[in-house]
């Protein structure tokens, strides 16, 4: 767990420890991208018919677990000093659930609020019946006002117009100045080299403990990885560590380009590995990789790298594997062997670090993030991860049609089964 708290007149959030902090976070959070700002800000205007736009400021996204089966993805969003909502994927498409907070600043810029002619005093989940034409809209939300509050209903009767309140806030949320980047990272610098400190201080204790002549980062170049691989040149040197990367034959072209410009940047030597296998042959031995049996993931990625460690000598290797991933790798000692690559240790700089604090980091180092991030990957893996959401699938299938099709005729998907990731076998993140 780690606090979150913002400063109105900055118009930044602050990370740190939970004691004296406004809001206290359980899951994964992130500075969202330009991708999910925008996402954000059409469905607010596509439900509510007024646009807050939010695509030039920041908000931070926290991971929270699913509640249906429905819902594939959901994240709480904070922004502008306040906890703004609920943002959800289901059944294909994107929705807001807005908190009180939320309404008033809608409210502030001139948004249609109905206000209540009630006696109540507290209606936070009651239920009320309004004029019939406010539900006509066909809209899920309505926005009320009550005395001093203002909140947000949910339309549960579009027939009979009966909502139920769902969240009130104070009236007077507005939204606050347009923030600088150069105080996000001076308002987090206590923070920022905090983390940086302690995980120096392991990965340069794992170098003296296994006298390696070089220590090998395992680079995918996603935001974890690139953040290690810094961090070990800050801590023993650019000549004392190599980037190690898999090339699975199923790489996006943005991901190729990032790890040669970071590896340049930072001064260090990048091995590529390839596996040499055909991917399509095996889809069509094995089928599709899914959730429950990655092989991609051992006979693609981790099996080359094995073999690479062994030809070094090299006892240990550095990961950039978080608590907030998953609940598997929430128990996943610091040091200890993967399975899928016996006989090496994996050691884990950044096992403990929120993804807004990876992302801090490299910013204040001046590394940009790999550019699928703003395009509204998640995670960065394969054109084809099955550990992908289905809007990723959809957005990579959007890009990549060619190789996609050739997947879909290797496994003998139509379509529909393909592009709704019935093969994945996803779980339902319960975390």
């Amino acid at each position: 767990m780690y606090g979150l708290t913002w400063l109105p007149k900055q118009n930044i959030p602050i990370v740190g420890k939970p004691v004296n902090s406004r809001w206290k976070l359980r899951n994964d959070s992130w500075l969202a991208g330009q991708y999910e700002r925008r996402i954000f800000t059409e469905s607010l205007e596509t439900q509510l018919g007024v646009k807050v736009d939010f695509t030039d400021r920041i908000l931070v996204f926290h991971r929270v677990p699913s509640w249906s089966r429905d819902i594939e993805y959901a994240v709480e969003v904070y922004g502008e000093g306040a906890r703004l909502g609920l943002f959800l994927y289901s059944n294909g498409s994107w929705s807001v659930i807005p908190s009180g907070a939320l309404a008033s600043i809608i409210e502030s810029i001139g948004g249609e609020v109905i206000e209540l002619n009630i006696t109540e005093k507290y209606i936070k989940n009651k239920k009320l019946q309004l004029d019939r034409k406010l539900c006509l809209s066909g809209s899920k939300y309505v926005l009320i006002s009550h005395r001093e509050y203002i909140g947000v209903a949910k339309v549960i009767d579009p027939e009979k117009c009966m909502v139920k309140v769902k969240d009130m806030a104070p009236r007077g949320f507005k939204l606050l100045d347009k923030p600088l980047s150069k105080d996000l990272l001076e308002l987090n610098k206590l923070i920022i080299e905090e983390y940086a400190g302690e995980a120096m201080g392991f990965i340069r204790g794992v170098y003296a403990s296994y006298n390696q002549h070089v220590m090998p980062v395992a680079f995918s170049g996603g935001a974890d990885s690139t953040a290690v691989l810094s961090l070990a040149v800050e801590a023993l040197g650019s000549d004392r560590v190599i980037a190690v990367y898999s090339d699975t034959g199923l790489e996006f072209s943005e991901t190729r380009r990032y790890v040669e410009e970071v590896s340049n940047r930072l001064g260090v030597e990048l091995v590529v590995l390839e596996s040499g296998v055909d991917v399509l042959g095996e889809i069509r031995k094995r089928g599709l990789m899914s959730v429950d049996n990655r092989w991609c993931t051992s006979l693609l990625k981790l099996n080359p790298m094995r073999m690479y460690y062994e030809s070094r000598s090299l006892k240990v290797y550095l990961d950039g594997a978080r608590d907030y991933e998953s609940t598997l790798r929430a128990i996943t000692p610091r040091i200890g062997e993967n399975p899928l690559v016996p006989g090496i240790l994996r050691a884990l700089p950044v096992k403990s670090w929120p993804r807004i604090v990876i992302q801090l980091y490299l910013l204040s180092r001046g590394i940009p993030l790999n550019p699928l991030y703003d395009k509204g990957y998640t995670r960065i893996g394969c054109i084809i991860c099955p550990a992908m959401h289905r809007f990723e699938l959809l957005l990579s299938y959007s890009e990549y049609k060619r190789i996609h099709e050739d997947f879909m005729n290797a496994s003998g998907l139509d379509p529909d089964e393909y592009l709704s990731m019935k093969w994945s076998k996803r779980r339902i993140f319960t975390e």
